[in-house]
């Protein structure tokens, strides 16, 4: 070849290059909300996941993403607000959620109508799993919680419980899933009782549960407070330390709740969400996270998720290029099969749930500065 000849394919090799490059660079913004609990006693769950985000933005971006954060609360009128603003208002893309279970019900209608794949990487119950083509859960079920729950009371041999459940959608997925499987295995529940948000005084029920022989109790909660007044006053109360209580993960990173109970909290059980404690990557993340933030995720595996739900659009922008919403949401009930990421191995069945579950943990001290 000659000179002029490879003179000339140089120049077109590097014209093209740029083009390619230019083509690739004037790829348009995904544009990803994040809603979740970033104010009240819950706020960790919220900061952490938007941490997460912004760890992730800084280190690991190989597509032109953009996220806008928006504090859906507690409340079904909140959650609903801020899905309406990031959908509105924001024109997100897609939405990672870490809502309540109540606020993405409230939200389902608007999700599903502009069709904005939703990705929650929190747990969630039956309602969750029916809410639609466009809402996906890596998040733990619900569901499996209370089976679990219910097979670990069993399993010790204590087949007198007491349950006490806070009245929300998270709560009464867990205990309904509980009360069938534990009276299915031939265990009696000796008190059953609903509260509602925001009560300050258990004592009623506290003399109940103590007059019924239960050999255990189990208090689900939306954000942990609510176990933490209970067992304070269960101790003052003269409630026996032998009585094992168990409850919902949201009490272990509520300070609140730790403030509250005092020492009383240590050696409260639970059921942890599962997520990949031993993946190279996450362990890589951590590292990341801790020099952003100054501390390590307070909620392991709403960071799994999260990275998860955030590795997979990218993986699909390899793929596709350009960001479309119905094509993502086909990626993710077609092509997202055994995936092996942070919070496991999972896939998305048809209804766009993941199948993770829970392992059994306990509050083994008191959080730092809880007086």
């Amino acid at each position: 070849m000659s000179s002029t000849k490879r003179v000339g394919v140089l120049i077109a090799s590097l014209i093209f290059a740029v083009c390619a490059c230019a083509q690739e660079s004037a790829a348009p913004k995904v544009k990803v909300g994040v809603t979740s609990i970033m104010s009240g006693d819950l706020g960790v769950l919220g900061r952490n996941i938007a941490d997460t985000a912004e760890t992730y933005r800084k280190h690991y971006l190989r597509h032109p993403l953009e996220f806008v954060y928006e504090d859906a609360k507690l409340s079904s009128a909140d959650g609903l607000s801020a899905y309406q603003k990031l959908i509105n208002l924001d024109k997100v893309d897609l939405i990672i959620g870490g809502c309540s279970s109540n606020g993405t019900m409230a939200g389902k209608a608007i999700i599903n109508s502009t069709k904005t794949p939703t990705i929650t990487v929190v747990t969630g119950g039956r309602n969750i799993d029916a809410a639609g083509p466009y809402i996906f859960r890596i998040g733990n079920s619900d569901i499996q919680n209370g089976i679990e729950e219910a097979d670990a009371f069993y399993a010790a041999q204590l087949t007198q419980v007491a349950l006490l459940t806070e009245e929300t959608e998270y709560t009464q997925d867990i205990a309904s899933a509980f009360k069938e499987r534990f009276l299915k295995l031939g265990g009696k529940l000796v008190y059953d009782e609903n509260f509602t948000p925001g009560i300050s005084d258990f004592r009623t029920q506290i003399s109940k549960i103590k007059r019924s022989g239960a050999q255990g109790i189990f208090i689900p909660t939306q954000t942990g407070t609510a176990l933490g007044i209970f067992v304070k006053q269960w101790v003052e109360q003269g409630g026996s330390r032998q009585v094992p209580i168990h409850t919902s993960f949201v009490a272990a990173p509520n300070a609140d709740a730790h403030k509250i109970a005092g020492d009383a909290i240590v050696g409260i059980k639970y059921m942890a969400p599962k997520y990949d404690g031993n993946s190279a990557r996450l362990k890589e993340f951590v590292e990341f996270y801790q020099k952003d933030h100054g501390h390590a995720p307070p909620i392991m595996f709403h960071t799994a998720g999260t990275v998860d739900a955030l590795d997979l659009l990218q993986r699909y922008l390899d793929k596709y290029k350009q960001y479309d919403r119905e094509r993502f949401q086909n990626y993710l009930v077609t092509e997202v099969k055994d995936y092996d990421g942070l919070m496991g191995r999972f896939s998305f069945d048809a209804d766009g749930n993941s199948a993770l579950g829970f392992e059994p943990a306990e509050i083994a001290t008191k959080m730092t500065g809880a007086k």
